[in-house]
């Protein structure tokens, strides 16, 4: 499990590359005003300055760093997954892990749409940004059902 890990943060750790390459390509294209807020049906409902992508490219960095951090420190306060979880170092740095690629996917998209919406080629987020958050749902789901299991399992052992 710490190989897939390992594997989950190269692949998260190159999704924000993107991010950065991808905001650095395009910044001088983007006219003066650009989306930054989505409300519900994924049309753009808030606009700020071309400037405000770099703090979304921040925010995006920092999340990684964040998490990265978190995926080693299974104690961590912040981290709020169920106990029996968190009482595995290692399958906690997986759940972080795969948190983290599911972030950084969530990020990317809302950049690439952000930019591609700024730059008149599209109009609000796209369906992926449904998929991710479908995916979200299913990993909460997930990992709920596998703490309730390690629960009963601990409970029939002692």
């Amino acid at each position: 499990m710490k190989v897939i890990s390992f594997v989950l943060k190269i692949i998260s750790f190159l999704i924000l590359i993107f991010i950065w390459i991808f905001t650095i390509v395009n910044f001088k294209k983007l006219p003066e005003i650009v989306p930054i807020h989505y409300n519900l049906d994924g049309i753009p409902d808030g606009f700020g300055s071309r400037g405000t992508i770099w703090f979304e490219t921040g925010l995006t960095t920092v999340l990684f760093l964040f998490l990265m951090y978190v995926s080693k420190k299974p104690d961590f306060p912040l981290l709020n997954i169920p106990q029996n979880i968190k009482d595995n170092p290692i399958l906690t740095e997986f759940v972080v892990s795969v948190l983290l690629l599911i972030i950084m996917l969530i990020f990317a998209d809302i950049n690439y749409e952000s930019i591609q919406n700024a730059l008149g080629k599209t109009n609000g987020l796209g369906s992926m940004m449904h998929y991710l958050l479908g995916l979200v749902f299913i990993f909460v789901v997930g990992l709920l059902i596998y703490s309730y299991k390690i629960s009963k399992r601990q409970k029939l052992q002692g």
